[in-house]
């Protein structure tokens, strides 16, 4: 099925990316992680020349991240935390920068990237308390703008950090980007209706293997990992984005509307025909589009 408005270039991607519903093997999780860097190399080492980046490896409260800068912005107007994707099982900043180097170019701020740690190795809460532990120190050092941003699992982090944030009566970002986020890890067949067979990078299958590597012995109706359960109460203005072809198209509604019930402003973008963290890839430009969206919402917002 094609649909009219997709770009020419993201037709031919849609038509040539294999569907993939197999198990995830986590006996080979070293291997997968390093084809996982290994398959997006490419897009990265060209975001880093379209963005003009700069890394740094460093460490806040223990936690080894990653500093990342557009070196075209000049003077900095604050700080992103952005939490990056992959299922809680895989996945690094350094494999999300064709989204990272967008906003911190487009955003003009200095973005840090923690390194949470994964699953199976380290079940929940660890993920959680990485990210939580980062963003305590940013907000006691950080000048200007305090933003928060994370796709798929890192938007799962994103929203329970900022439900933390508020539980704990500290700084709350000033605007937060979700793209695709997962905030709802049970893994009911009937929870992706409709999209439970459209979309080309995730399947139900891999969502119940996450669910068995990253929530042993939990309930994933627990809001200290399923944060659609939690307090939306005072979270700060939110973009959220999807597709009409994206597994997590239903979850990603019902965020929004448990948002919208708590009188969050919340702008949710869903993007015809489009599957689930379209930005990730460069090969189409309404990659570069949703992105803009994102960056000029946080900086209208903050």
């Amino acid at each position: 099925m094609i649909v009219d408005d997709l770009s020419p270039a993201a037709v031919n991607f849609l038509e040539a990316i294999p569907t993939d519903d197999t198990p995830i093997d986590f006996s080979r999780i070293e291997e997968i992680r390093a084809e996982t860097i290994n398959n997006f190399a490419p897009a990265v080492e060209r975001a880093i020349e379209r963005h003009a980046i700069a890394r740094e490896d460093i460490e806040v409260a223990g936690i080894s991240c990653e500093h990342i800068r557009s070196t075209r912005t000049q003077t900095s107007t604050g700080t992103l935390l952005y939490l990056f994707g992959g299922g809680f099982f895989a996945g690094n900043p350094y494999c999300d920068l064709p989204i990272i180097g967008a906003l911190a170019e487009l955003c003009h701020v200095d973005v840090i990237a923690p390194k949470y740690r994964l699953a199976p190795e380290h079940p929940a809460p660890a993920a959680i308390n990485d990210c939580m532990n980062v963003y305590r120190e940013i907000t006691q050092s950080s000048v200007g703008r305090l933003l928060l941003a994370g796709e798929s699992a890192g938007g799962n982090l994103a929203l329970l950090v900022a439900q933390s944030a508020v539980n704990e009566n500290i700084r709350v970002p000033d605007a937060m980007g979700l793209l695709s986020p997962a905030a709802d890890l049970r893994t009911d067949s009937n929870l992706f209706e409709p999209t439970y067979t459209l979309d080309p990078t995730l399947s139900q299958v891999i969502m119940s293997d996450v669910l068995a590597a990253y929530l042993p012995g939990m309930d994933p109706k627990d809001p200290l990992v399923s944060p659609i359960f939690g307090d939306m109460g005072g979270l700060p203005p939110t973009i959220i984005t999807t597709g009409t072809r994206d597994l997590l198209l239903a979850m990603c509604l019902r965020t929004a509307r448990a948002m919208h019930r708590a009188n969050v402003d919340v702008d949710t973008r869903v993007w015809n025909g489009f599957w689930h963290v379209f930005e990730f890839y460069d090969d189409y430009p309404e990659s570069a589009e949703s992105l803009s969206e994102i960056a000029s919402f946080l900086n209208r917002k903050s």
